[in-house]
Formats: structure tokens, C-alpha cells, sequence
């Protein structure tokens, strides 16, 4: 009933759908405003729906001046691939598709950046207490530079925050922070970092580097470095740095430096007077070494001291001797003197005293003392010294006077002897004259 009315509605219908749905064709483009590090390659996806015939693509810079790239259509799809892709990639990238005589467009933004590497610290020879240290921390190849902080930490305290001066750049550069910084106690023993952060978009990239630093500011773990006579004695050493230092102590001797423990802590059980002494704390690491000496003494009652004469037999009058009074260990103060008077006193520094006698004589001799004093105590030794009388020489050519004395009494002798001879001589004769005769 309807006829030719309907069908014309009918074609007009379908004629309107054609339309309609040719008209109404879409364009995705992805990614949207990419994000990218620089010398990565980007690939670009431009592709339409809702059209039954190809496409015609085409791909440009919003300001006509993008360079480089590579493109591929098939159908209702394109890709743009961008190799390597660099600073002056940066830029509004446009897509146009034309499905039968209708055009469409979609536009996206390339995000470079560049961080590839991390912060460099320079080794620090040393960070000590109070004392004032130039750091220098350097990031190459940086972009965008408006976008990139540096931070100074020590442990987790933010020491100093810096971000460049420049608010635009237009190329991968390099900065570099210096920084004078005085360290404190407190920050001993904790780590020096540089740490850098760029922040672009959705894209926030963190970097850091802890420095290597020498030994710096040592400490021991008490002042108080005495020690009693055969008791316990114990010191610790620590030292600033970074990689951590390996700690040894050691003894000076006359022989040179002896080992003395491989760690931090020097332990002195049941001490005697040889420990007595200078000691080093010495530490290092792959960056330097330093040392710090520590005096250890050794306190309590003097040995008993040696009393020694120079003579193994009984001196003579006007001989020369030496007594020698000496210590072992101590420190104390050495005196030597004859009993009942002061003679000689030694050196508290000096662990012998020495008494010459030019030319000793009968009234010196006597009881000699050796004696050693200090705060714990005191310690004697004694020796007694006799002197042999000089014997004279009665053969020697005496003098005059000595010589006529003798020589008189000689003669009166003998002339007594001769008259007493004469006189028995005398009485025998007178004796034998009397005898009978038979």
C-alpha cells in the first residue's frame, strides 16, 4: 500500500547510514604525551576505526620543523618509529588520517629527559671534627636541567638542598655542586652522600652516591691510660671513614713498632713494668691512614734496687771506686747515700745513680744505701764498704833525721853484746884455772 513512498524512505535511510557512519570515523594516537630518556627508541601508533576503506596517514611536527623518524600504514593503521631519539625530538607530534575525503588529527607531546648516570663524589682525603672540607659532586649529561635538585646528606640529615640557577635549557649538560662543609661530633661515623633527583611529568628519577673518605677525627675510649701493677687495662680506638678502616695498635720499642692487637681494642691483662710506654692507633683504608699515640702507664711500688761496687776485693786507701745504684722498672726516684748522710740523689727520669770516689780514704767506709721511692712505696738495698789500710815500705831511702835514730840505737847494741862476750870469756878462764889435778 505504501509503493514508491517506501522505498524512497528506505533507500534514503540507507543513504544517510553510509553517510553517517563514514563521517563518524576515530582516530586513537598512543602513547599520549610520552615520556622518554634520551638515545631510547619511541614508536608512535596512529589507527582509526569505523572506516571500510584505507586510510591515508600522514605524520608531522606541529611546528613543521620534526626530524627524523620512520613510518609505516597498513590499512587503518600507522606507526611512526623514532630511533636514538635526541633533544630536538622534543617537540608536538601531529598524526592526520583521511578516510574517503574526511580528514581527522590527533596530537601528542614528546617528553625528553636524561639521568644516566649516577653523582660522582671525588675521594675525600678526610672528614675531621671542626674542621672545614671542600666536596665537589658532578652529574653528567643531564636534561631537562630546571627539572634536577641536588641534595648533601650526612647519614640521613639533609645537610644542603641545591638546584641550578638556569630555569631553561635547550641541551644535555653537565652540573656540578660544591659545597664547604665542616663536619661536627655528631655527625662522626656516618656517611657523606650526594644524592641527585630529576623530576619530569610522572617521571621523578633518584640517584646517589656515597663518598669514600680517609680515617679522619680518631678517638680512644678514655684519657685515663694507667694501669696497677698486674691488673687489667683495656682501650678501645674508633675512626671516621669510609670504606671502614681496619684498626691495629701497636708498642714503640727501641727495636722499632711491635704488633700489639689487630682490632680496635688494645687490652693489657696482668700488666708489668715493660708495658709501659707509647702505643699507636693506627688506621687506614683504601683512601688513607692516620694514627694517634696513646702513653700507657704502669704504676705501683718500686722494684728492689741493686746496690754495686766497681771493686770485686776490699778497695784500698787511695783508690778510685764507683758505686752504682740502679732500678729495674719503676718509675721512682733513686737516692744513694752513706747512713746517716745524704750523698747522692738521682733523677726520678733516670733509672741509675752513680757515686766516684777519687781517692777513698779509711773514713769512707761504712754502710752505703741504695733507695727507690715513689707513691706506692719504697724499696732499699745496702752495702758495706771496708777500706784496707796502705802498708809502708820500710826499704825504701828513708830521710835524714828517721835514718840517724835507728843507726844510733844499732850501735849501742852491739858494743853492749861485745863487753858481755869479753866478760864470759874471762870467767871461764878463771873457772878452769881452779880444777884440780889428779
Amino acid at each position: 500500500m505504501c509503493g514508491v513512498k517506501c522505498i524512497t524512505f528506505a533507500l534514503w535511510i540507507n543513504i544517510l547510514s553510509v553517510i553517517t557512519g563514514e563521517n563518524n570515523f576515530q582516530l586513537n594516537l598512543t602513547p599520549l604525551n610520552a615520556v622518554i630518556h634520551v638515545g631510547k627508541d619511541l614508536e608512535l601508533t596512529c589507527e582509526v576505526t569505523n572506516c571500510k576503506n584505507n586510510v591515508d596517514f600522514v605524520w608531522k611536527a606541529a611546528l613543521d620543523q620534526f626530524l627524523g623518524g620512520e613510518s609505516e600504514s597498513e590499512k587503518n593503521v600507522s606507526r611512526l618509529l623514532i630511533r636514538n631519539i635526541s633533544v630536538k625530538h622534543s617537540d608536538t607530534v601531529v598524526c592526520k588520517a583521511t578516510c574517503q575525503g574526511n580528514q581527522l588529527q590527533k596530537m601528542t607531546k614528546i617528553n625528553m629527559f636524561s639521568f644516566p648516570e649516577d653523582p660522582i663524589l671525588p675521594k675525600i682525603k678526610s672528614l675531621i671534627a671542626n674542621q672545614e672540607q671542600e666536596l665537589k659532586c658532578t652529574v653528567h649529561n643531564i636534561y631537562p636541567l630546571k627539572s634536577f635538585q641536588i641534595q648533601w646528606l650526612r647519614g640521613d640529615k639533609i645537610l644542603r638542598e641545591e638546584e641550578p640557577d638556569e630555569a631553561t635549557s635547550d641541551h644535555v649538560q653537565s652540573y656540578s655542586s660544591v659545597f664547604n662543609y665542616t663536619p661536627s661530633v655528631n655527625d662522626l661515623g656516618k656517611n657523606i652522600s650526594c644524592k641527585a633527583t630529576l623530576k619530569i611529568d610522572t617521571i621523578n628519577q633518584e640517584r646517589t652516591t656515597t663518598g669514600e673518605y680517609g680515617p679522619g677525627t680518631i678517638t680512644v675510649s678514655s684519657n685515663d691510660t694507667s694501669v696497677k701493677l698486674g691488673e687489667h687495662l683495656e682501650i678501645t680506638c674508633h675512626a671516621d671513614g669510609n670504606p671502614k678502616p681496619t684498626i691495629f695498635w701497636w708498642k714503640l720499642g727501641e727495636a722499632g713498632p711491635e704488633l700489639q692487637s689487630q682490632n680496635h681494642k688494645l687490652t693489657i691483662n696482668n700488666a708489668t713494668w715493660s708495658q709501659t710506654g707509647c702505643y699507636l692507633c693506627k688506621v687506614s683504608n683504601d683512601v688513607g691512614s692516620q694514627q694517634m699515640s696513646v702513653n700507657v702507664t704502669v704504676v705501683g711500688p718500686p722494684n728492689i734496687p741493686k746496690i754495686q761496687l766497681s771493686h770485686r776485693e776490699e778497695p784500698k786507701e787511695g783508690e778510685s771506686i764507683s758505686i752504682l745504684c740502679s732500678l729495674d722498672g719503676g718509675p721512682a726516684e733513686l737516692k744513694l747515700y752513706r747512713q746517716s748522710q745524704s750523698n747522692v740523689t738521682g733523677d726520678p727520669k733516670k733509672s741509675t745513680v752513680l757515686l766516684n770516689i777519687s781517692s777513698i780514704q779509711i773514713t769512707d767506709a761504712g754502710i752505703y744505701i741504695c733507695e727507690a721511692k715513689n707513691d706506692f712505696g719504697i724499696e732499699r738495698s745496702t752495702i758495706n764498704i771496708t777500706v784496707q789500710a796502705a802498708q809502708h815500705d820500710f826499704w825504701r831511702k828513708p830521710d835524714l833525721p828517721v835514718v840517724i835514730l835507728p843507726a844510733v840505737g844499732s850501735v849501742s847494741l852491739l858494743t853492749a853484746a861485745v863487753l858481755l862476750i869479753r866478760h864470759c870469756r874471762k870467767q871461764a878462764k878463771s873457772v878452769s884455772g881452779n880444777i884440780p889435778l889428779d
